[in-house]
């Protein structure tokens, strides 16, 4: 049996030391599609944020790769995991492909904030994701669906093992739902990415999750 590429082992979260959620494991091997299934207040999106490294825990670790994601530096974890939040960018002026090209800085050197060499990369993230056709356009000129699938092709260019998305189909109609689902399912099977996304969404969810955790 293959070696999990992150193992999450008795994971405490919450802030200034109040626990939401106490002691939850998982390991996440590579190529799965892990559904996070929850009520609101239980912790999906603080979960998220401790896994990747953005607020620390009360206890516990996060193994990649036989280290610990909060001893590791920013640039560090952002080679290992990205993540796709909830919230709405709002990014004066930006276009689409600006936003995915940010998905490229952990992998540029020190300095190195353009690289013609990635243009042909950052071009097929756009494809992936069926939004090569909106790539001059600013974000404040897209649906919420658009802006979705800009946001997953981001965190695509970012080349990590494991992308973490919170609700990531919120906002967005049935079928614009059912789409997205389809899609993130196909980048599972096709890239050997693996995903951990929360949801209300329970009958999409079980859809196309290899496996679904409840918190």
């Amino acid at each position: 049996m293959s070696k999990p590429l992150m193992q999450i082992e008795n994971l405490s979260i919450g802030y200034k030391g109040n626990a939401v959620c106490e002691n939850f494991s998982l390991s996440i091997n590579q190529g799965e599609m892990i559904g996070l299934k929850g009520r609101n207040g239980r912790g999906k999106t603080t979960l998220l944020k401790t896994i990747c490294g953005l607020i620390p825990p009360i206890k516990g670790c996060v193994i990649f790769n036989g280290m610990n994601i909060h001893s590791m530096s920013a640039i560090e974890r952002a080679k290992c995991i990205s993540i796709v939040l909830t919230q709405r960018v709002l990014l004066q002026g930006i276009t689409v492909r600006s936003l995915v090209e940010m998905g490229r800085y952990p992998n540029l050197g020190r300095f190195h904030f353009e690289d013609k060499m990635d243009e042909p990369f950052i071009d097929n993230c756009l494809f992936k994701l069926g939004i090569t056709h909106l790539a001059a356009k600013p974000l404040a000129e897209i649906s919420d669906g658009e802006l979705q699938k800009a946001m997953i092709a981001r965190a695509l260019a970012q080349q990590t093992p494991i992308i973490l998305m919170d609700e990531p189909t919120a906002f967005l109609d049935y079928v614009a739902k059912a789409e997205l689902f389809e899609l993130l399912s196909s980048l599972v099977s096709n890239e050997g990415i693996s995903v951990l996304f929360s949801s209300h969404d329970i009958e999409g969810m079980q859809r196309v999750a290899t496996r679904v955790v409840e918190l």
